[in-house]
């Protein structure tokens, strides 16, 4: 369970790494919207590709429950994106990354409501350490923008409900179509079949937000949406980083669902501890390509998370 954990935690250390490297050809407001939308559609390449080796089918047939699920994974996913790159901009990256961190106990919270799992108190005072962790080191950020409004609160409030809800979509799928728990319809549905299903619905989302941002600025007589470059110039030198990117986000997924399906890895921790392992690597990588300097304030703020993690899988 916990090597699939730690491939997780692999793959969306990479996925950051690609993401801070594809940040730098931003040069429009819609470069963050395009670039999100093609690697949506790379994950859906990647689960079609990968369905024949888990079913040794092409079949991509669903009942309306698993519809539902993936509906609800794929618009949570895109609210959650969208929600970010909005967010980020009328927030520090301080109030951004704990808002986020706590958005990770909302699935337990649902799970806990919904399907009787117990939340253990020693578990949570591991998720207040890694919350710790995060305000320890995202209060060293100087941001871009500080700015503080209500419109900017509820962004992040919007960003955080999305990922905990993508979050949730897994333990869906979990509960009612992956065989072995007392919620299963009796009709298993593959991982790939989940996940080509979800990151569509995020795709055909984040296409009807993009074709609605590009309208809305030509009706205005705003800025050209292309600001005088093609799409293969857009997308030329990011690309590579892009699919690298889309194919951890595909992978860090499939592994979290191998952990919380096949596992039965509890809800109240595979997230926490995901976030909590991402604040130590993102540093790491941060120092080692970027040249961020390390200081007294990350080293402790690491070891605060390691901490959190450790006292939720030891107690």
């Amino acid at each position: 369970m916990y090597w699939f954990v730690a491939l997780a935690l692999l793959f969306l250390t990479v996925k950051g790494y690609c993401g801070k490297k594809t940040s730098m050809d931003v040069a429009h407001p819609d470069d963050p919207y395009l670039f999100t939308l093609v690697r949506m559609f790379f994950c859906i390449v990647i689960s079609f590709i990968l369905l024949p080796f888990e079913t040794g089918e092409l079949a991509l047939g669903i009942d309306w429950g698993m519809a539902a699920i993936a509906l609800l994974g794929g618009l949570s996913n895109a609210a959650f994106l969208v929600g970010w790159m909005l967010a980020i901009q009328q927030n520090t990256m301080l109030l951004v990354d704990v808002t986020l961190t706590i958005g990770s106990l909302l699935p337990s919270v649902l799970c806990a409501i919904l399907f009787g799992e117990a939340i253990s108190l020693p578990k949570m005072i591991g998720f207040a350490i890694i919350l710790a962790a995060t305000a320890l080191l995202a209060g060293g950020a100087k941001p871009a923008s500080a700015k503080r409004s209500a419109g900017g609160i509820v962004l992040l409030i919007f960003a955080s409900a999305g990922e905990g809800l993508v979050s949730f979509s897994q333990q869906l799928y979990k509960y009612f179509y992956t065989p072995g728990t007392d919620y299963f319809t009796g009709t298993a549905v593959s991982k790939s079949v989940y996940h080509f299903y979800t990151y569509l619905f995020t795709t055909l989302a984040l296409a009807v937000i993009l074709a609605v941002r590009i309208l809305a600025r030509r009706r205005t007589g705003g800025e050209a949406a292309s600001c005088g470059r093609s799409l293969w110039q857009k997308l030329r030198h990011p690309l590579p980083y892009i699919a690298v990117m889309a194919f951890c986000l595909f992978a860090a997924s499939y592994c979290q669902t191998i952990a919380t399906g096949d596992f039965g890895m509890p809800a109240q921790i595979l997230y926490p501890v995901l976030k909590g392992g991402c604040l130590i690597t993102v540093n790491l990588y941060s120092a080692i390509f970027f040249g961020e300097r390390i200081t007294p304030r990350t080293v402790l703020g690491s070891l605060v998370a390691l901490g959190g993690i450790i006292v939720m899988n030891a107690l």
